[in-house]
Parts: C-alpha cells; structure tokens; sequence
C-alpha cells in the first residue's frame, strides 16, 4: 500500500517494467469510497529513467490540489501501461500537533521490531 501525505510533495517508490518505455507517467488518485478523482500528467522519473534499474522514483505534488484524506486507487499510467496500488492520502499535519486534520484509522496500534 502507498501512503501519500496531502499538502506536500510526496516522493513514491515504484517496480521498474520492462513495459515502462517512456520517461512520462500519470498518477490517477481515485477514491474508494466517493466520487473524488485526481489526475497529474507529465510526470519524470527522479535521478533518470533507465530499464536496468528496479525501482523508479516519481514526485506526486499535493500542494497544488484540495484532496480528501482516506483510501484511494493510484492509478500508475505509462502509454498503454497501467498498474493500480492501493494509496492512504492522510492530510498534513503541522509541527505543532494540532489536532484539527482529519485521521485516517485514527484509532490503529502500530507495532514495530527495535
């Protein structure tokens, strides 16, 4: 599952495919429950686009668009090339803590190995 922050530009990791042919992709955020969809066009691969490498990492600009939190499809399009991921976009939260955003699963535990 992809996690994508609103109100700022999220840098997101994706598997490189030998049917990525071209340094252009779009993102289509579409939400799960609702009738919400963002479409960003003319995106490039951060550090250059190249078919031997596993990974590719593309920019997602969420400063520019009003989105509401919650889970969505993430559409990744490459010319005739689509994969969708599941995405949480969970709205940006300031340094000072303030508790008026909106939470997703605000009530989750999260464990982690130390």
């Amino acid at each position: 599952m992809k996690r994508l922050i609103n109100n700022t530009v999220n840098t997101i990791s994706f598997v490189n495919s030998i049917d990525y042919v071209i340094n252009d992709f779009s993102v289509i955020l579409t939400k799960v429950v609702g009738d919400e969809v963002l479409q960003i066009d003319n995106l490039i691969v951060q550090g250059g686009f190249s078919a031997c490498r596993d990974f590719i990492k593309i920019n997602i600009d969420l400063l520019s668009f009003n989105l509401e939190g919650g889970e969505y499809y993430l559409t990744l399009v490459n010319g005739n090339t689509k994969t969708q991921y599941s995405c949480i976009v969970e709205t940006y939260q300031d340094s000072n803590g303030s508790t008026s955003v909106d939470q997703v699963y605000g009530d989750t535990v999260k464990f982690s190995a130390y």
